[in-house]
């Protein structure tokens, strides 16, 4: 185990912000696997997670049983955990600019894209290795030209997370069940996962918009596949995904400590951690991101939920009210669609046309930027 701290540039005369970073097995044997909870800084359940995950990792490690590099991100925005206003923390988007912390990140592909034409070959296997080194190249040089404190950042967790085989980025909704974002590169994989943490919903987008951190690993290699895929052997590359931890009030250590547990069963089951994995929760539901349909509050006014987060619901059902203090009036709130209501607001009151929940699913509804603010 080694403890590393990474120092992000100072913004300003006299202070400076850092990233502390965790290291687990050796470098170059079997699968590396990169975990980060807390990108959005005010969002705790991840961030509790991975505390109760790192004695795990130091008692496997000290058995002999680490079979691959995991790399631990406890606290992956020391400049959102210092945002509060009014006593709230506003870790979601950073200050100075408004730009979502979980948004923009670099383009793999379009950085590394030139430089790879001569570098490619037959040999699918020396791609993999030989891309790697490409997107490590290129984030070691706009790092080292980094203007703000919150590019470097960005560029910081990339560049520790672009060779690895497996990302898990750890955040959670408002109020929600257990869910998870992925691309449709690895199904097995996305599947794998579900059954390890328990997860009951799969939402699956190659594209969302935005530039996510998870995409940020999966779509350069789907870009460089539409590139040099008819003369080169470009591979899947690295499984990446959103892991929502329920609700924003769901931090208990008994919570925590239960799925810090299903972490390691997936580790085990990937092969970076020695043991038998045993699985123990169904597969979740698999169901496209833009089957995500949105519900809007008719008014202004107090929001009281008949459904709550898991429930399967119908075209057209009442999930809800929202009631004008000043008029009394009561309006229904209604499923757009028919599925599952996996999220909705964490907040009471509520503007007119105001997004209050989703509801996942089967058919497509909306395409684009598929991503919240």
């Amino acid at each position: 185990m080694q403890c590393d701290t990474l120092p992000l540039p100072s913004p300003s005369a006299g202070t400076v912000r850092h990233l502390t970073l965790w290291r687990f097995g050796k470098a170059g044997q079997g699968p590396k696997v990169c975990l980060q909870a807390g990108l959005h800084a005010d969002e705790m359940p991840g961030v509790l997670v991975l505390q109760h995950l790192l004695p795990l990792l130091e008692a496997a490690e000290g058995r002999g049983d680490l079979r691959g590099e995991v790399l631990v991100i406890p606290a992956a925005n020391p400049i959102g955990l210092s945002q509060w206003a009014f006593q709230r923390p506003l870790g979601r988007q950073e200050a100075e600019s408004l730009h979502n912390f979980n948004r923009g990140y670099a383009e793999l592909a379009k950085l590394a894209g030139d430089r790879l034409e001569t570098r490619l070959g037959q040999d699918e296997r020396q791609n993999l290795q030989t891309i790697r080194a490409a997107f490590r190249e290129v984030l070691t040089e706009e790092l080292a030209t980094a203007k703000t404190e919150m590019a470097a950042l960005q560029l910081t967790l990339l560049s520790l997370s672009c060779d690895a085989d497996h990302v898990l980025d750890l955040h959670c909704d408002h109020e929600s069940v257990l869910h998870l974002y992925a691309s449709h590169a690895r199904p097995e994989e996305t599947a794998l996962l579900c059954r390890c943490i328990g997860a009951k919903l799969a939402l699956l987008q190659d594209l969302s918009g935005g530039n996510a951190f998870d995409e940020a690993h999966t779509v350069p290699w789907l870009q460089l596949r539409e590139r040099f895929g008819a003369r080169f052997p470009v591979p899947a590359g690295a499984f990446s995904t959103t892991l929502e931890y329920r609700g924003q009030f769901d931090v208990r250590d008994d919570l925590a400590a239960a799925d810090a547990g299903h972490l390691m069963t997936y580790l085990t089951a990937i092969g970076a951690v020695a043991g038998q994995a045993a699985p123990v929760f169904a597969d979740a539901l698999h169901l496209p991101l833009g089957g995500a349909g949105e519900v809007f509050a008719p008014q202004g006014g107090v929001v009281t939920w008949i459904a709550r987060p898991g429930d399967e619901v119908a075209e057209g059902q009442i999930l809800g009210h929202v009631t004008d203090p000043m008029t009394r009036l009561r309006l229904p709130v209604l499923a757009g669609n028919a599925g599952m209501m996996f999220r909705r607001e964490l907040w009471r009151s509520c503007l007119r046309g105001q997004s209050l929940a989703h509801v996942a699913g089967d058919s497509i509804l909306r395409g684009g930027d598929l991503l919240s603010d």
